[in-house]
Order: C-alpha cells, then sequence, then structure tokens
C-alpha cells in the first residue's frame, strides 16, 4: 500500500521500481546527471534527454529522425518545414504537445518542427503507439511531448553562441535561480541561417541526367527568436504552483521545390504559449494526487505570394488560431492492489483567415470545442511484478462553421456538427525476472477530420462534412532488459518491441476536376514491424546507443493502383548508431570527448504510386568536445552529413550536404561524455 501511495503522488509520471528503466534513454549531447522516465507504465516510450542542446547545432527534427521507430520528413534544410511520422503513420496522425499543451491545431494538425526550438527544452518523450492517460487529445500513430526547461537547485547563468556552414548563427542566454519559495528562469534563443546550399537540380526529368544543373538555393534564408520564462512557488508543503510563457517569432522565405525557385514569397509565425500548471501532491488523508492546467495559445501566420510564384493566384493570407484549455489528472490508490485515474480536460478553438487580394474580405470564423473524459485503473499483482492497466477514453468534438457565401452552393459547407467515439486500451507489464519486464499493449485510436477537411478553402479544396475520423487499431509486444553492470559493462539497456497496426478511413485529396479537390474516406493501410534499440557505457568511458527499425507500411485500400504500394517517407529499414568517447582533466590534459554517428536509411518512395524512389544512404556526422574548466568554458566542433551525401524527403525539396560549426558555451559546467 506505501508503494502505491508513493506511485499517486507522482500526478503525470510512471510508477519507479527499483530494477527497472521505464523508456530508453536518448542523449542528443553530453548528458547532464539525472534521469527523466516515461509517464505511462507500459507504453514503449522514449525520452529524449536535450538539456545539452546549447552545446551544439542540432535541431528538433534531427533528435527525433535518430529515435527507434521515428521517421522524419524534411521540406529543406535547417529551418524548413519538417514532419514526424511514428510507426509509419502519417504527419497528422501524431499529436504534438508543448508541456502537455496541445499544439496540433483544428484546422490542420500538422505542427512544424521547425518552429520548436530545441535549445530550450529539457527532454523530449516520445509515445509510439499508445497516448498516455494524461493527453488531451488521442493520436493514432502516437504522442511526443516537448518538455521545456525548469529551474534547477543550483542557480545558473549561461550563454553560448555557435557558427557554421550556410551563414548558420546561433545564441542562447540562459538564467534561472531558487529565492526562498520562489523559482525562475529565463531562457532567450536566437537562430538564423541563409540556407543557401547547393543542390542537383533535375529540372523535373527524373529519368535523364541530361539537363541536371548545379544551383544554390535561394530564398532559404530564416531569422527565428524564442524566449521562455517560467516563475515557480513552492512553499514546501503539498502544493507547488508554476506560470510559463513561450513567445516564438520567425521570418522566412519559401522557395518552394528545387525546379523553379520562389524568390520573393515570404512566411512570418508568431506563436504565445502561457500555461498555468497547479500540483496538490496530496488531497487531505488520502493517497491521491491532483494536477490542473490552464493555457492560452495564440499563433498568427503570414503567408505573402504576391506574385503568385507558389499560388496560383496572388496571395497575402494572414492565419489566426485562439485557443483556450483547461485539464485535470487525478491519480489516487484504492486498496492495496489498484492505482485508478482520471482525467477530465475541454478546450474551444477558434480559426480566422484574411486575404488582403480577396475584394470580399475575410471568411468566416470557424471554431471547436473538444472534450475529453479519460480514466484508467493500473491494477498491480503479485508483489508489483504484475500490471494491467485497462482504460477508457471518450472525446467529443462541437464544429461550427457558418458557412461562405461566397462559395457556389454545390462546394459550399456549412452548420454545427457534433461527433464522438470512445478509445479503449489496455496495457500489460510482467517483471517476469528482476530487471526483465514483457509489455504488450493494445488500443483504438482516431483522428477527427480537420476543418479544411470538413468546411474546405473557398473552393480549391472543397468541404466534406460526411467525413468519418480516420481509426487505427494499433498492437504492440515486446520486452526491456536492463542487466546488472558486469566487468567493464558499467551499463547495459536492451529494448525489443512488434507492432502491428491497422488504419482505416484513411482521408486522401481526390481530384474532381483540373483545381478542385475534395477529402474522401476512400483507403485503408497496414503497417507491421520491428524495433530494436540498445544503449550501454564501457568502462564507464565508452558510451553507445544505438536503434534499429524495420517496418512494412503498406496502402490495402480500395484504390487499385494504390493497394500494395508501399508508404511514402516511411522507409522498410532504419537504423542509428552514436559511439563516443569521453576522458577527465589530467594533467594538462582538457576534459572531453569525440563522438560519431551514423544514420543509415533504406530506400524510399516519395510519391503514393512508388514512382519516384530514393536509394538508400548513410549520414555520418563527427564531432570533438572540449572543456576549459578554469574558465567555465566548453567548445564543441561538428561535421554533420561528412560525406556530402545530397538527396530529398519529399518530392521536389532538395536537402542540404555537408555541413561545418563550431560552438562555444559558458556556464553550462563540464560533462562526462557518455551515451545513456
Amino acid at each position: 500500500m506505501i508503494a502505491l501511495a508513493a506511485a499517486a503522488t507522482r500526478a503525470g509520471a510512471a510508477e519507479e521500481r527499483p530494477h527497472e528503466t521505464l523508456g530508453e534513454v536518448l542523449v542528443t549531447a553530453p548528458p547532464v546527471v539525472g534521469t527523466t522516465t516515461a509517464r505511462d507504465p507500459t507504453a514503449f516510450a522514449t525520452v529524449v534527454d536535450t538539456r545539452s542542446a546549447p552545446t551544439s547545432v542540432t535541431t528538433l527534427a534531427e533528435a527525433l529522425a535518430d529515435t527507434v521507430g521515428v521517421q522524419v520528413r524534411r521540406f529543406g534544410g535547417l529551418g524548413d518545414f519538417s514532419t514526424v511520422s511514428i510507426r509509419g503513420s502519417s504527419a497528422g496522425q501524431v499529436q504534438i504537445y508543448l508541456d502537455g499543451v496541445p499544439l496540433s491545431r483544428a484546422e490542420n494538425e500538422v505542427v512544424n518542427l521547425s518552429d520548436l526550438p530545441l535549445d530550450a527544452v529539457d527532454h523530449v518523450e516520445v509515445y509510439r503507439g499508445a497516448t498516455p492517460l494524461g493527453f488531451a487529445q488521442a493520436g493514432p500513430g502516437g504522442v511526443v511531448n516537448v518538455v521545456t526547461r525548469r529551474p534547477g537547485d543550483t542557480p545558473v547563468t549561461a550563454a553560448s553562441a555557435s557558427y557554421g556552414s550556410f551563414d548558420t548563427r546561433k545564441v542562447d542566454l540562459t538564467r534561472s535561480a531558487r529565492v526562498g519559495s520562489f523559482e525562475y528562469l529565463a531562457f532567450g534563443h536566437y537562430l538564423g541561417s541563409a540556407g543557401d546550399f547547393r543542390f542537383t537540380n533535375d529540372r523535373g526529368t527524373t529519368a535523364t541526367t541530361a539537363d541536371d544543373r548545379e544551383e544554390t538555393r535561394r530564398n532559404n534564408g530564416f531569422d527565428l527568436g524564442d524566449l521562455t520564462a517560467r516563475v515557480g512557488w513552492r512553499p514546501g508543503g503539498p502544493f507547488a504552483a508554476m506560470l510559463t510563457s513561450d513567445t516564438f517569432y520567425k521570418t522566412e522565405g519559401v522557395p518552394g521545390v528545387g525546379i523553379e525557385q520562389a524568390r520573393h514569397t515570404r512566411l512570418s509565425t508568431f506563436r504565445e504559449v502561457a500555461h498555468l500548471d497547479g500540483t496538490l501532491a496530496t488531497l487531505g488523508t488520502l493517497p491521491a494526487s491532483a494536477d490542473v492546467q490552464a493555457y492560452v495559445l495564440h499563433e498568427r501566420d503570414r503567408f505573402e505570394d504576391r506574385r503568385h510564384e507558389i499560388s496560383f493566384v496572388a496571395t497575402d493570407v494572414e492565419s489566426r488560431t485562439t485557443a483556450t484549455g483547461v485539464q485535470a489528472l487525478l491519480r489516487g490508490a484504492l486498496g492495496a492492489h489498484q492505482v485508478p485515474s482520471l482525467f477530465l480536460a475541454a478546450s474551444h478553438e477558434r480559426f480566422a483567415s484574411d486575404d488582403r487580394f480577396d475584394p470580399l474580405g475575410p471568411a468566416p470564423d470557424r471554431t471547436r470545442v473538444h472534450g475529453t473524459v479519460a480514466g484508467e485503473d493500473e491494477i498491480v499483482l503479485f508483489r508489483e511484478r504484475l500490471s494491467l492497466v485497462p482504460g477508457l477514453r471518450w472525446e467529443v468534438f462541437r464544429d461550427d462553421f457558418p458557412g461562405d457565401g461566397r462559395v457556389a452552393p454545390p462546394f459550399a459547407a456549412s452548420g454545427v456538427q457534433v461527433r464522438d467515439f470512445l478509445v479503449p486500451r489496455l496495457g500489460v507489464r510482467l517483471e517476469v525476472v528482476p530487471r526483465l519486464t514483457l509489455l504488450a499493449n493494445v488500443g483504438r485510436y482516431a483522428r477527427e477530420p480537420n476543418l479544411m477537411e470538413l468546411f474546405g478553402d473557398r473552393g480549391v479544396l472543397v468541404g466534406n462534412p460526411r467525413l468519418q475520423p480516420e481509426v487505427a487499431f494499433n498492437r504492440d509486444a515486446g520486452l526491456r532488459w536492463t542487466p546488472a553492470p558486469r566487468g567493464p559493462l558499467a551499463q547495459v539497456a536492451f529494448e525489443y518491441a512488434y507492432f502491428d497496426n491497422d488504419i482505416d478511413d484513411l482521408i486522401v485529396l481526390v481530384q474532381n476536376s483540373q483545381r478542385i479537390v475534395r477529402p474522401e474516406n476512400v483507403t485503408s493501410a497496414h503497417v507491421r514491424g520491428h524495433e530494436v534499440a540498445l544503449r550501454a557505457r564501457l568502462f564507464d568511458r565508452i558510451g553507445f546507443a544505438g536503434n534499429y527499425t524495420h517496418q512494412d507500411a503498406r496502402d490495402v485500400g480500395d484504390v487499385t493502383f494504390l493497394r500494395g504500394k508501399q508508404l511514402p517517407g516511411r522507409p522498410a529499414d532504419e537504423a542509428f548508431a552514436h559511439v563516443e568517447y569521453g576522458w577527465p582533466a589530467r594533467g594538462r590534459l582538457w576534459p572531453g570527448r569525440v563522438f560519431y554517428e551514423a544514420n543509415v536509411i533504406a530506400d524510399d518512395f516519395l510519391d503514393r504510386a512508388n514512382v519516384r524512389r530514393v536509394e538508400s544512404r548513410v549520414l555520418h556526422d563527427f564531432g570533438v568536445e572540449v572543456g576549459l574548466p578554469r574558465a567555465n568554458l566548453r567548445a564543441t566542433f561538428e561535421v554533420k552529413n561528412a560525406f556530402d551525401d545530397r538527396t530529398r524527403d519529399v518530392l521536389g525539396f532538395p536537402l542540404p550536404g555537408r555541413g561545418l560549426f563550431v560552438t562555444l558555451a559558458w556556464g553550462l559546467g563540464q560533462g562526462r561524455g557518455d551515451a545513456r
């Protein structure tokens, strides 16, 4: 009962047990002492520790691409649009959160990873195929939760600066401390680049190289700034509160595809997220806890294509999204064998759009109200060796669109629509012997059509209010093994998972005429595969972290010429390895580390018909880091894509070749190189 009560007081976190690590921990930079565990006791999850990101030039897309079971599609180089897929899902089927605040929008749920700077992030939680209880909306593909930095016990004043290829520059400033029962943190981040890398323009003729030519990527520069501020109050009792604000602004060129680059098209993005979090560690004399969060999000995008280089006509569109929400997670202990939990969430979202070139003025606002009631019960048996976690989630959506009188009646969609669906799930955890744990999960998840799919966008995309949710039936099973250190092996952790997912009623844009498309539920997909992850430390000096993913992602829908085709952007095989050697200070020798990374990606297709193929590739990264303890400095030199492999992840969008970067960091302390 004591263990169950302790688990209940850690709201939102997985129960800690003495002989296992809950979730793979992948370090993308020199690690910081401490561990972070996944918040779900049975899900296959990876926690990416990013606290040392200011000492290198690393993006969220790069960190996720190195994670088992995850594929990232990039529409260019540093700062360009990028999306994430988990276990063969589409980008829209992965829910993205920032400190638990949903970033996937009702108008279009795809989140640009480049708009989430990594340097201000403490860690990233990746849940593959399952949605933990404490998230407002389930994702058929899984969940990515980006957790920003928290103040520590030791005051920190730090700064770092980077410069490298393509005129890339980066600056970070941070200050955090605790004063009595209060704590605060301020983290400022700037990143910019010209993005003027060289690439091969095939002129749209993939069958011949006669007209290929080398070009420089134009209008591909960007500048972004991000400020994270946090004030917390911890009076020492069971209650604690924290107010967090994250302000992001980015302006960038939009070159479009590589065939004919747009020279003047621009995009600017502003996002403000503020949330107030309260934690009550105990509810009176009950072995229970409560976490409550209220948030406000405002996002504004402006896309300017005045010379219609990308759009059909001259365009200057400003889109605004405002979302508010509240959510609460309650956990408790019931008797000696049960830890029930209840999650409640409600949100309201409004989307507005105005094209300055449209003489008829702005389009009517669209709104969505979303509510979630979810519960689960961890049933613990056999001295906590066996956990059964049944769960049920009920989500309700209310969409309201008054209609646009300027759209022809055959293409107009309007009205109020209310729909709901149940999301059942069952997770199992069995500790066979100490340090060897079996995990299994089965669940049904859904993606509600977004507002653009339901109501269209003034006739170019015709709305379809009859769309059904995309539904995924996910199954996985595997094991996690963390043997005791022995001899030169200071640490070993191994994880294996098999997954088998069916996704029905996939929404596809069907062309009705030359310039009119309509979303329809016309296809299905079947994805199955294996995931293997291993990390180890040898002699406490040599670190290794590696993973391998094999997946067979196929279209199994009713479209004859697509049936049996591999889903684009989902390579059948992908592997990642990180090896490094670290040394301490000795005599006149400064402490430091050297590291090598390799990302192996098998053949892939860029289109659903499997006509445009990308050959397999191996991307090599090298680096060396040296610390100057007396000056509290750390210098890092990196070579990315060392052998200059130029390719693409999306039709017509080239990726950069070799890049060299130098970072000088002050005040971040001297870490010890390993790969936990």
